[in-house]
């Protein structure tokens, strides 16, 4: 389990708090609520609209809306073939009747602080894939970011995929995703069985594991991150 620090704020007010990761689902507190769920837009508890602003559904759930969250999280980086644990933060931003400037947020929407310089970008997000290649694009030379957005078996679902966590690993199927040449091979490959049976599971752009490899140019990958963003 990984932990990121998190300051949420919203119009009822602002709080330090802590999210746990198990790299696809992501669980925390918030004025003495539990939530989960694996991206930003999909946060799930108890309603009490005295606490928050919810997207509600027909089913009587609702996910958090209409707050903004600084969320710093420890990060893999391969730098000059050591690999080291930094910190990136990202400023996310959830709702559309939301007042962003009264919440008072710092300038950049991404920042990795790192013992040899600090990265920034002061885009707007919209998925952190795209962020984390632009701030992969700023990095020195011998510099990668080791995470699963960046390793050979992970592929987002060629129907589209959200602001975060809908990567998906596929290093259960290693010798099959040898011979994937295009997203209908893929579709193929990513059938109801394989995600039931849990050999094709969601992960966070910004984990890794034990079995992250680069991207190679004999890797086809369904993602904007390719091996050409591995140079170095």
């Amino acid at each position: 389990m990984r932990k990121y620090s998190v300051i949420y704020k919203d119009k009822f007010g602002e709080e330090e708090t802590e999210i746990t990761s198990d790299g696809s689902t992501m669980f925390l507190t918030l004025r003495n609520i539990d939530f989960e769920g694996s991206d930003f837009e999909s946060l799930e508890g108890k309603i009490d609209t005295n606490k928050f602003q919810y997207e509600m559904y027909q089913n009587g759930l609702g996910d958090l809306t209409n707050f903004i969250m600084e969320v710093t999280i420890p990060i893999k980086i391969s730098h000059e073939e050591k690999i080291q644990t930094e910190k990136i933060r990202f400023i996310v931003e959830v709702g559309e009747d939301l007042d962003f400037n009264s919440l008072n947020p710092i300038l950049y929407t991404v920042e990795l602080n790192t013992s040899y310089g600090k990265f920034t970008s002061k885009r707007k997000i919209d998925w952190f894939e795209n962020s984390i290649i632009e701030i992969q694009n700023l990095l020195p030379n011998r510099t990668q970011i080791k995470t699963c957005l960046s390793c050979k078996y992970a592929n987002y679902h060629p129907v589209g995929n959200g602001m975060f966590g809908s990567l998906y690993c596929f290093k259960k199927m290693k010798k099959k995703l040898k011979a994937i040449k295009d997203k209908h091979d893929l579709m193929d490959l990513w059938t109801e069985e394989a995600v039931k049976n849990n050999d094709i599971f969601n992960v966070q752009e910004v984990f890794d594991c034990s079995e992250h490899e680069f991207i190679t140019p004999q890797d086809w990958t369904y993602k904007d991150w390719d091996y050409k963003t591995n140079q170095v």
